[in-house]
């Protein structure tokens, strides 16, 4: 993946502005996401955005573009991946190596969040970022509940 240094950033203000996972976040918030712009990443067709069993603790917010969740173990999609989704969250809460792969079914656009990036955010950002991705595990946990029914 090639990091995204000169990219408008009023365009990526617009972009941040629809996606659902910075609803709650004002907009000096929304400012300083943005303009960590260093971790805006761009993933070609194809691209391996995250690789099963390697070891990396960031998580990816996917901004433009499509990807599709797998197993290594038998290929089988878990999951296809909009603007809006984010991914990663389990290695970058746990520090473990990864437990799918992501590949982009198309040009995506990606905003990745690591620990540097976490730390130079205020408390109240962080707890934000904290609550979604909470939020995401609980709903996960509570679809995989459902399915053993």
């Amino acid at each position: 993946m090639k990091g995204i240094k000169l990219i408008n950033r009023v365009k990526i203000l617009n972009i941040i502005d629809k996606i659902d996972f910075f609803s709650e976040f004002n907009v000096g918030e929304k400012s300083m996401i943005v303009d960590t712009r260093s971790r805006f990443v761009a993933a070609e067709k194809g691209e391996s955005i995250i690789v099963q069993g390697e070891k990396d603790s960031s998580f990816y917010i996917l901004l433009h573009g499509s990807a599709q969740v797998s197993l290594e173990e038998n290929g089988k999609t878990l999951a296809h991946l909009q603007p809006g989704n984010f991914f990663g969250e389990v290695s970058f809460l746990t520090d473990t190596p990864r437990t799918s792969n992501v590949v982009a079914s198309e040009t995506c656009i990606l905003f990745r969040f690591d620990k540097k990036v976490m730390n130079s955010l205020p408390s109240m950002t962080r707890e934000k970022i904290k609550d979604k991705v909470i939020a995401k595990l609980v709903h996960l946990l509570s679809e995989k509940n459902e399915s053993q029914k």
